[in-house]
Order: C-alpha cells, then structure tokens, then sequence
C-alpha cells in the first residue's frame, strides 16, 4: 500500500511539473512542422531578461486546428448618393394639375453611416443638394404666374388671346439642401438588399417660375422670383435597395408654397396653391 501510494504521488507531481504558468511575456514565438512543435518566450512581467524554450512531439493522429473568427468592429464609412425621379404633387388646385414625368427631381450628396459590430442596421445622416420641378402639362397653354402681392396663381394663354402662342412650358423649380436621417435594416447579415426609412429636411434656398414659349419664328422665356415657398420642409422617405440600385418614395405633408391669401378689390379671395410634394424614383 506504501508503494502504490508512493507512485501515485510520483505520477501526480510529475503532472503538476508539466504545467507552467507566465504571467504578461513579452514575446512567444510558435515553430511547428510535421513532427515537432517548438515554443519560445522571451521575456516576462518584472524579468525581461527571461528565456524559456521547449519541445514537443506531435501525435498526427490526435492534432487539430481551431480557427477562432474575429468578431467585427464598427463600421463607419461615407457613401455617395444618387437620386433621380419625378414629382407626382397631392392636393392641386382643381383643374391645374401637373404632368408627373414632365416634373422632375434629382438629388445628390454625401452620407455618414454608422453599423454597430455584429448587427444588421445602420443609423446614417449627410447632406444632400435637391433640385425639384414641378411642370404643367403643355395641352392647354396654361402657365404659372405671380401676382404683385407675390401670389401664385394659374393663367391661361388661349382665354388671354394668345392662342397662337406654342410649345408652352410653364414649371416651378425649387432647389433645396437636404439632411436625411435613415434607419437602413439588411435583410441578412451577408444579404445585398436593405430597407431605409427616415425623416429628410429640406432648406429651401431657391425658388424660380419659368415660363417658355413661342410667337411664330421667334421663342421667348420668363423667369420670376419672388413668390413665398416654404422655406424649411420635412419629406419622410422609404428606400428598397438590393446591390448598388433602389427604389426610392418622398412625401411632405408640408405644402410647398407658403399659405398665404388677399383679398381682390372685386371681394374675390386669391390664395397660393397649398399643393404637396411627392416624389418616386431610382436611388443609386
């Protein structure tokens, strides 16, 4: 019993003797090939004159690998954006509508996007340039104008007398700086498609009436400043997006003339028209 238990304490040093611990070394260097590996350190907390060095056999038949994937960090990035579609007003003036694909829009910039590490969504904002035209259709001869009070109202070329006059353009433009505020949710951490949605304010710093026309041989062209729009709008926007193409929608329920209205000698009530902007496209 003596001897066994001797042996047993034999064995169990021998095992506590093969484990050594170092704390915080400077440098260990791994050297393996097909039958040995070899481990170095130079170095240790409080000692960097230590050195320690040894062997080991390999058994093919019991080694293994384990590759351990880093998690990602956060990823901040800058992106460019390309939008260009075409304005579908809501709320027109009856009987002065616009022609959708004859009204434009397009809207370039940059955006800051921010991905927490291991997730799907991303948080984004920037700073984009819009430029928005909202034409009339052409049958008709009907034009946009101004009045001295600085009110937007509708005329019509033909009950003016001026029948004779063709290839009538009438549109309002608007140009705008735009900050979005996206929330971009992937639909897989390795999918190429995305959903985004969020406020987009604009600061309206320019707004212009261009009128066009011909007189027999000779064209003529109008611009006018001066009238009252919205100086600051909110557009909500959705973006369904899969690779580098999308599909983009904006509404303001924020009109994009000023509310405004006077009172004509003759009693009648002259206002600006209170029509809304929306917008559809493709988002690059």
């Amino acid at each position: 019993m003596l001897l066994a238990l001797a042996v047993s304490t034999v064995a169990n040093a021998t095992e506590i003797n093969d484990t050594v611990t170092f704390s915080n070394p400077t440098k260990v260097t791994v050297m393996t090939n097909d039958s040995v590996q070899k481990i170095k350190i130079a170095g240790k907390k409080d000692d960097e004159s230590f050195r320690y060095e040894t062997t080991v056999a390999i058994d093919k038949t019991k080694t293994s690998t384990k590759i351990i994937k880093k998690v990602a960090d956060d990823d901040n990035k800058w992106v460019i954006d390309l939008g260009i579609g075409w304005n579908a007003p809501t709320n027109t003036p009856s009987g002065h509508g616009f022609a959708v694909f004859r009204s434009g829009e397009v809207f370039a910039g940059v955006r800051y996007c921010y991905t927490p590490k291991g997730k799907t969504q991303t948080y984004s904002t920037g700073l984009w340039c819009d430029w928005r035209t909202y034409e009339l259709p052409h049958s008709g001869k009907g034009y946009i104008k101004k009045t001295q009070d600085h009110i937007v109202t509708f005329g019509n070329y033909v009950d003016e007398g001026n029948e004779k006059y063709s290839d009538v353009s009438s549109h309002i433009r608007i140009f705008s700086l735009s900050v979005p505020f996206l929330f971009t949710q992937k639909f897989g951490k390795k999918s190429k498609s995305s959903f985004s949605i969020g406020p987009v304010v604009n600061f309206n710093l320019r707004g212009r009436i261009n009128n066009e026309w011909e007189d027999g041989d000779d064209s003529y062209e109008k611009s006018t400043k001066g009238f009252d729009y919205n100086v600051v709008t909110v557009d909500f926007m959705g973006i369904l997006k899969s690779g580098g193409i999308g599909l983009y929608f904006k509404y303001s329920p924020m009109s994009v003339l000023k509310k405004k209205e006077i009172t004509a000698a003759d009693g009648t009530v002259i206002e600006n028209p209170q029509f809304k902007a929306l917008s559809f496209g493709l988002f690059f």
